[in-house]
C-alpha cells in the first residue's frame, strides 16, 4: 500500500492524482502503459473507487491519461498531427513538430527487371519495395509499407535507410512529387503487423494510402502507413463548407489489414 496523508488538507484524490502524474513523468508509467484498475489502486492506496475516480478524472484533465471503454485507462502517447492539405512527408511532418523520430528498415525488396507493379503501372521501370518502422521516444508510431519506381536510377538499401521517402524522390530518382492523394481507413492488424508495432489484443489500426504524382501524372510512390490511432490527429482544411457526407464512399469489408 503506497502512504498518502490523509490528515492533510490536499484531498485524497488530487494526492493520488499527483502521484500517478510523478509516475508518469517519470516513466515509471509509460506511454500508452495501462494504469492500474480501479480495483487496484484502491488497493494500493487503501481509499474508496469514488476517490480512485476523482484521481482519474484529473489525469484525464491534464492530458496524462485516455479512458477507453470497457478497456481501462491509458498513459497517452505523443501527439502527432498530419496535416492532409500540405504537400509534405511523413518524416518530415514529424520533425516539424519537433519531435526527434527514429526509423527502422524492416526490409528491401531489390527488384526483377521490366517487373511490373498494378498500383504504379510502370513497365519499364524497375520496382522498389520496402518497409519502415517510425519510432517516437521508442514508442512505434506507424508502419510504412512503401512502393515505388526507379524511374530509370539505381536505388539501393543504404539509400532507404538514409532518407524519408520524399527525398529519395527528389534526391535519388531525380523526381519532383507535385501532388498527392490520400485515403484513410481504419481496421485490424493482421498477426504479422500486430506482431511488429507491438499492438494489443485489439489490433486496431488506422491505415492511410498516400499516392505521389509528378506535374504530368506519373505515380512516384505508393505508400500504406500502418498508424497508431492513440497518436495521430488529421487535419484537413477546406475553403468554403465542407460536404462530409457527399464525400464519403462506402468500400468493401476487409476483416483484416494487408
Amino acid at each position: 500500500m503506497v502512504e498518502i496523508n490523509k490528515n492533510s488538507e490536499i484531498p485524497l484524490y488530487l494526492q493520488i492524482a499527483d502521484l500517478l502524474t510523478a509516475d508518469i513523468k517519470s516513466k515509471r508509467l509509460l506511454p500508452l502503459e495501462k494504469i492500474p484498475t480501479e480495483y487496484e489502486l484502491t488497493r494500493i492506496f487503501n481509499v474508496s473507487r469514488v476517490t480512485v475516480r476523482q484521481a482519474i478524472r484529473i489525469l484525464v484533465e491534464r492530458g496524462l491519461a485516455v479512458s477507453r471503454q470497457g478497456k481501462g485507462v491509458f498513459v497517452t502517447g505523443p501527439v502527432v498531427n498530419q496535416e492532409l492539405n500540405e504537400l509534405r512527408g511523413f518524416y518530415d511532418s514529424l520533425l516539424a513538430q519537433g519531435y526527434d523520430p527514429e526509423t527502422e528498415v524492416l526490409s528491401f525488396d531489390a527488384p526483377e527487371a521490366g517487373a511490373r507493379n498494378p498500383l504504379l503501372g510502370h513497365a519499364e521501370y524497375d520496382i522498389y519495395h520496402f518497409k519502415r518502422l517510425y519510432k517516437i521516444d521508442n514508442i512505434v508510431v506507424a508502419l510504412a509499407d512503401v512502393t515505388l519506381p526507379g524511374c530509370g536510377h539505381r536505388l539501393t538499401r543504404a539509400d532507404v535507410e538514409r532518407l524519408p521517402v520524399y527525398s529519395l524522390i527528389e534526391q535519388v530518382l531525380k523526381k519532383k512529387v507535385a501532388r498527392a492523394t490520400t485515403e484513410i481507413r481504419s481496421g485490424r492488424a493482421d498477426d504479422q503487423i500486430a506482431q511488429v508495432m507491438g499492438l494489443g489484443d485489439e489490433r486496431y489500426l488506422l491505415t492511410m494510402l498516400r499516392t505521389s504524382l509528378d506535374a504530368k501524372g506519373l505515380i512516384l510512390e505508393t505508400t500504406c502507413f500502418y498508424i497508431q490511432p492513440d497518436v495521430f490527429a488529421f487535419h484537413l482544411e477546406v475553403a468554403g463548407p465542407l460536404q462530409i457526407a457527399s464525400s464519403i464512399r462506402r468500400v468493401g469489408h476487409s476483416p483484416a489489414l494487408p
